[in-house]
């Protein structure tokens, strides 16, 4: 055990008797497995563990295994801290893949938002901004591929008529697969 500077070996020893209720109701929620995370189409285990030397959540992601470390006194629930740490991932990676896909397809992009709507996965807007769902990381690359390819061609056709269709179908051909699989899930 490492104790910090100043406290004896006695100090410990009190503290984890008077805490030892607490310890006992909280070493069952060690190893917290949930079967509902996903990322990139992927299950992913999601571990939440609380630690008496730490002052705010750590969160550490290797091998699609998530570890979730909180300070004692925390109420914020796994489902809560995993959210935001999916929103902060799609920040930077959903908006990479925008970049990206705007690039190799010659369109031009205005400002991108990331969100969490309730009822979209994306929307274009008349101006060419880009709002996009940050729960689409929960789904296949190339989910996320046609969402996003779906708002770039709004940006030379704004609505969903058959020419727009035919632009998404000569950037994604298999768009029909992709939306079912969007829709059903």
């Amino acid at each position: 055990m490492i104790l910090p500077r100043g406290y004896q070996l006695s100090d410990a020893e009190r503290f984890l008797q008077k805490k030892s209720n607490w310890i006992k109701k909280h070493i069952s929620k060690k190893n917290n497995y949930h079967d509902k995370y996903f990322l990139l189409g992927e299950e992913i285990r999601v571990t939440h563990d609380y630690d008496f030397f730490i002052k705010r959540h750590k969160i550490a992601f290797d091998k699609n295994h998530l570890r979730i470390t909180s300070p004692p006194d925390s109420r914020t629930k796994t489902e809560e801290l995993f959210e935001n740490w999916l929103r902060k991932l799609a920040k930077k990676s959903l908006v990479n893949r925008i970049y990206k896909l705007a690039e190799n397809l010659t369109f031009k992009v205005g400002r991108i938002s990331i969100r969490g709507q309730k009822t979209r996965w994306g929307s274009c807007s008349s101006k060419g901004n880009l709002s996009f769902n940050y729960n689409l990381l929960r789904y296949r690359k190339e989910v996320i591929d046609y969402v996003i390819i779906h708002e770039l061609c709004h940006l030379k056709e704004m609505n969903h008529s058959d020419k727009f269709w035919k632009l998404v179908g000569d950037f994604c051909p298999d768009y029909k697969e992709l939306r079912k699989e969007l829709k059903n899930i």
